[in-house]
């Protein structure tokens, strides 16, 4: 007898997909709640591919790391929407979309096989979060690996806004509140207006800033390497060289066994400092010499040299929070709370540089390492089942619905424009829209048009290729931090000599989160092209 197919559960996971680890969690009871995978409520952000039939995935993947460090990825996040990165294992290559949708499938499976939970059904909608400052090619690359993942994506939320649902939903608010999100990989400032205080949320961001690749593993590797050059100097064995003839002759496996010992250790050590001022780091049988010496280390380091270490690393984070403040027209005095996110604001240097700059300490009632999961499962309960898929799917729990709405206002977190040859000069970056725009029910579009000459006598095709930047004074595409997103072509223009047609291109931002392109020619209406490009 055929199995019934299962139902689609009327869940929408939250999913917060991190740089170091990455959980999921689901609106249930009337409040949101962290899932365990593999027993613990964050699964380590790693893939193994142990051999060409076994794929590893979270903690076991992550003790690969070193051991097997040619066919482990980690901090993948910060290479997803690089359509350059790649990489072959066991015959097949695979790309930073495809390695994330492992991540994520791991997450949905182990949605779906909680003891305490019954999701009821196949656990497919989704919420995934994301940084705030990621550019469109990184955002179609996440919505792609959910796709991959099995999931229905029907929002990418950006990071900071679902730590500020969680916090708006938990008791009624109206506060103007900053956002620290310092994760594994990536660190993000936003300012949002929160207002939950007449019954429903309200959550306008006005400003948003970020710092793409900082975040714990950078300390992490700050420790590693320190450890690591305290062995050499004592020892005269350099844990990273794996080329050179060192003590009678060292494998390159027992080399990155060692490394591997180190890094756990490292990772360890550092969050035993967010809570003591010195901890031991102590590891039996190091590594064994080809004179058949075994070393150990056993050490100790204090909270106090671990903040030199990263001292500058944290201070990298206070300006794009000057620059968001900027941005809002806002003080330090206008700030109701920060909101500190991400596990690596357990450090206690990032609450001193914080209390420091603010004269005022961080809102610590929040998990930093789950609530932007739980944000993220809540805003989730408020959206709707696609309707082709409604029959498809268990009917919701009442007890399981949200009793609020959640009305969000967004802006624009990049410059917005195409490349043009003018002047003699090529390459240029002609912006028509401006990062820091303000998307909301009064104003849910903004829309730029600019006239662009043609280049050559009698051109009758016109290529418009779309870029975008957060940084501002740019002036070619060239230029570092500058992204193409979108590439099309505008046929069938009127011949004319050179610089005697126009072509008018305008861009429309939309609170759907899509820009659309339209390249028209003013010399023919009918000669037209469009392209949408997604932006959550």
């Amino acid at each position: 007898m055929a199995k019934l197919k299962s139902k689609i559960s009327p869940y929408k996971l939250g999913i917060d997909l991190g740089t170091s680890n990455s959980v999921v969690s689901i609106f249930f009871k009337r409040k949101g709640t962290v899932l365990e995978v593999d027993g613990r409520e964050w699964l380590p952000s790693v893939v193994c591919f142990k051999s060409e039939k076994t794929t590893l995935v979270g903690e076991l993947a992550k003790k690969q790391m070193l051991l097997n460090p040619d066919n482990t990825i980690s901090s993948i996040k910060r290479e997803i929407g690089n359509e350059e990165w790649s990489k072959e294992f066991y015959g097949k290559t695979y790309t930073p979309t495809e390695i994330s949708s492992l991540i994520l499938e791991k997450l949905r499976e182990g949605a779906e096989q909680q003891d305490k939970i019954k999701l009821r059904g196949t656990a497919k909608y989704a919420v995934i979060c994301i940084p705030a400052n990621f550019d469109d090619n990184k955002k179609k690359a996440t919505r792609e690996a959910g796709k991959l993942a099995g999931l229905e994506v029907l929002y990418l939320l950006e990071e900071p806004v679902a730590a500020a649902i969680a916090y708006g939903f938990e008791k009624e608010r109206d506060q103007t509140i900053l956002v620290y999100d310092l994760g594994g990989g990536t660190f993000d400032v936003a300012i949002l207006k929160v207002d939950s205080s007449k019954g429903d949320a309200s959550l306008n961001v006005l400003a948003k800033e970020g710092v793409p690749q900082l975040g714990g593993d950078d300390f992490d590797e700050r420790l590693m390497k320190k450890l690591a050059e305290d062995f050499k100097n004592e020892q005269k064995i350099d844990i990273f060289d794996l080329k050179s003839d060192q003590a009678g002759g060292i494998s390159p496996k027992t080399l990155r066994a060692a490394q591997q010992k180190l890094k756990e250790k490292a990772e360890l050590a550092k969050m035993e400092l967010s809570e003591a001022k010195e901890t031991e780091i102590i590891i039996p049988a190091f590594l064994k010499d080809g004179n058949g010496k075994e070393y150990s280390i056993d050490t100790k380091i204090t909270r106090e040299e671990f903040e030199k270490l990263i001292a500058d690393l944290v201070a990298q984070t206070e300006e794009p929070i000057t620059t968001a403040l900027k941005n809002a027209q806002l003080t330090i005095e206008d700030i109701s709370r920060i909101i500190m996110v991400g596990g690596s604001t357990r450090v206690p240097l990032v609450k001193q540089t914080l209390t420091k700059m603010f004269n005022k300490e961080p809102y610590s009632d929040l998990d930093p390492t789950t609530v932007v999961s739980v944000g993220a499962a809540i805003f989730g309960a408020s959206l709707e089942i696609p309707s082709e898929l409604v029959e498809e799917t268990e009917t919701e729990n009442e007890e399981d619905k949200l009793d609020k709405k959640i009305n969000t206002t967004n802006i624009v977190t990049h410059n917005l424009g195409i490349e043009i040859t003018a002047g003699g000069k090529r390459q240029l970056f002609s912006k028509l829209i401006s990062k820091g725009l303000e998307l909301s029910e009064e104003t849910p579009e903004i829309s730029e048009s600019k006239d662009y000459t043609t280049q050559f006598d009698d051109q009758d095709q016109m290529r418009i290729s779309v870029f975008q930047t957060a940084d501002d004074d740019i002036e070619y595409v060239t230029d570092k931090g500058v992204v193409c997103i979108g590439e099309f072509w505008l046929t069938g223009i009127p011949k004319a000599p050179k610089g005697k047609e126009l072509v008018t291109v305008t861009f429309t931002v939309n609170r759907q989160n899509e820009v659309i392109i339209k390249a028209q020619s003013k010399g023919d209406a009918n000669v037209v092209t469009e392209l949408t490009l997604q932006r959550n």
